[in-house]
């Protein structure tokens, strides 16, 4: 594919194949998203961007994350959000989905209380205890319901987050909905970011698994696009966390 959009009677010039075949082949192509169809003709489609750099090339990382959280929403029914942490306070950086009991999609660049939320427990992982103390004031360690919550509770909550791959926050919309959240990796073992699922806690209680495994897919989609492209934003976020390793 050249990196540009091309018509199929271009591709049956370029491949010499027969004209029959091009167009079986990008039907086949354009069906499995390998290929994706534009007024210019056709261009590398979505599943392409996990073995070619073209598609990377030709959308940036916000398309390309935006891509997989419709795929997730689309696969579990639920709001799934993309979070970093910045300045030390929760940012939503994108979302898809809707879900029911009136909790719709958030806004794009919501900055929220940082502590009592997943994305504080998994991004948090890697910064060490003594600094996250210094940033965050006692009396902003609350849990949903605002109530305080101690130091000792809240790094046990980041450490089994850490061992088990995800977190679950649970008590929000008055204990109707709960947070499901997995870390988002760069190749340098980095976590950049938090993949967030909106679920409603009965659901959540009766199929965790169902829910966890779609979401970490998910996750390991978006650290490997990260891998091949960067998220500079992301980038920023992780070196104001870890100054000492930024220096």
């Amino acid at each position: 594919m050249q990196n540009r959009p091309v018509g199929r009677s271009e591709l049956t010039g370029l491949t010499g194949m027969p004209r029959s075949t091009v167009y079986a082949l990008t039907d086949l192509l354009l069906h499995r998203n390998w290929l994706e169809e534009t007024e210019r003709g056709l261009q590398l489609g979505p599943q392409a961007g996990f073995v070619s750099n073209g598609y990377l090339h030709q959308n940036g990382f916000e398309r390309l994350a935006r891509d997989v959280l419709a795929e997730l929403s689309a696969r579990t029914g639920t709001l799934t959000e993309i979070d970093v942490v910045e300045d030390w306070v929760h940012v939503v950086a994108l979302s898809e989905g809707r879900m029911a009991q009136g909790y719709l999609r958030p806004i794009e660049g919501a900055r929220l209380p940082l502590m009592p939320t997943a994305a504080a427990r998994v991004i948090l992982a890697d910064v060490p205890r003594d600094v996250i103390r210094r940033k965050i004031a006692d009396e902003e360690l609350v849990d949903v319901s605002g109530r305080r919550i101690s130091w000792e509770g809240f790094f046990e909550d980041v450490e089994r987050g850490r061992l088990q791959g995800y977190v679950t926050v649970t008590g929000w919309l008055g204990g109707t909905v709960s947070t499901l959240a997995c870390p988002v990796v760069d190749g340098q073992g980095r976590i950049l970011a938090s993949l967030c699922m909106i679920i409603p806690t009965e659901e959540i209680r009766r199929n965790l698994h169902s829910y966890l495994v779609p979401l970490q897919e998910a996750g390991q989609k978006l650290g490997n696009i990260i891998n091949r492209m960067s998220w500079p934003y992301a980038d920023l976020n992780w070196h104001k966390l870890h100054p000492a390793r930024s220096a």
